[in-house]
């Protein structure tokens, strides 16, 4: 448990501060902008934090910093969004499908190219847009009746399963899930999934709305759980590349905001998704 009083002195302001801003969004009715606001806050940080650890260039951060904001603009933009054929809104595809393809390309090619001279300018760009999908589809979230109550049971599904899997990971030993990270045993893992379920039936339970049930309520919080821990692997994973042991050091105990919004890469887009489906 070493150093999880550092953690909670952190993350309860800002998980505070988080939820003061999704719920003035839901007083001033529901627009969705502080949603958007604390997504682009948050995705940008995490961003440049990422292209860090590759790369210290002033051009490749700006480079990183251009293809991100460019893609948000044209992508959130309903005009832009049609001269690329896309009336219907963000694509699913891309904003869920682009993460899991670029995340191997961001952990092993790109470590990989040693020598080249645009190495670095080619990490900057992988990272913008595996972190810009997050932000986007926080846009489309936005849309939803229950947009802010979803962000907002999601972060709380995803925070509270890493700490269940923190929680139940044995002090020595365990399962091991992955050969490559024997530390995460599969005891994390449960913990992880039966602390994601509490707290979505929890919320689905307390908010009551037809079209957020504590079925599937309950069903979104697994697959929380398993999105987090998943794209937390591929955090972890560019880490070991690039030798560092958190993203940053914006957030004492925490590491930085890459560190903190990891788990919510694949696990905002796939809600949004999911929530699409099953409203049709």
């Amino acid at each position: 448990m070493k150093g999880l009083g550092t953690r909670l002195r952190w993350a309860i302001p800002i998980s505070l501060g988080v939820i003061l801003v999704i719920f003035l969004d839901l007083w001033a009715g529901g627009n969705g902008r502080g949603l958007v606001g604390l997504a682009l806050l948050f995705g940008i940080g995490a961003m440049l934090e990422g292209i860090k650890l590759g790369t210290r260039l002033r051009s490749d951060l700006m480079l990183g910093l251009i293809c991100f904001s460019a893609s948000f603009l044209i992508l959130s933009t309903e005009k832009y969004r049609r001269l690329l054929g896309f009336e219907d809104g963000i694509p699913f595809a891309l904003v869920l499908g682009l993460p899991l393809f670029l995340a191997p390309l961001i952990t092993e090619l790109a470590p990989s190219i040693h020598r080249a001279r645009w190495r670095s300018s080619f990490h900057a760009l992988l990272v913008s847009q595996w972190l810009v999908m997050p932000v986007l589809a926080c846009v489309s979230m936005s849309s939803d009746p229950l947009g802010s109550h979803l962000f907002l049971c999601a972060v709380w599904m995803v925070k509270g399963s890493d700490t269940g899997a923190y929680l139940c990971r044995p002090s020595f030993g365990g399962t091991p899930r992955d050969p490559v990270i024997p530390r995460q045993p599969v005891e994390g893992l449960l913990g992880a999934m039966g602390s994601a379920i509490l707290i979505g039936v929890a919320y689905a339970a307390i908010l009551q709305h037809e079209s957020f049930p504590i079925s599937q309520a309950a069903f979104l919080g697994l697959l929380m759980a398993l999105a987090g821990q998943l794209t937390d692997l591929q955090e972890s994973a560019l880490k070991r590349s690039m030798g560092a042991k958190n993203s940053g050091d914006t957030i004492p105990g925490l590491g930085g905001m890459l560190d903190m919004m990891d788990s919510l890469i694949l696990a905002i887009p796939l809600i949004v998704w999911l929530r699409t489906l099953w409203m049709d």
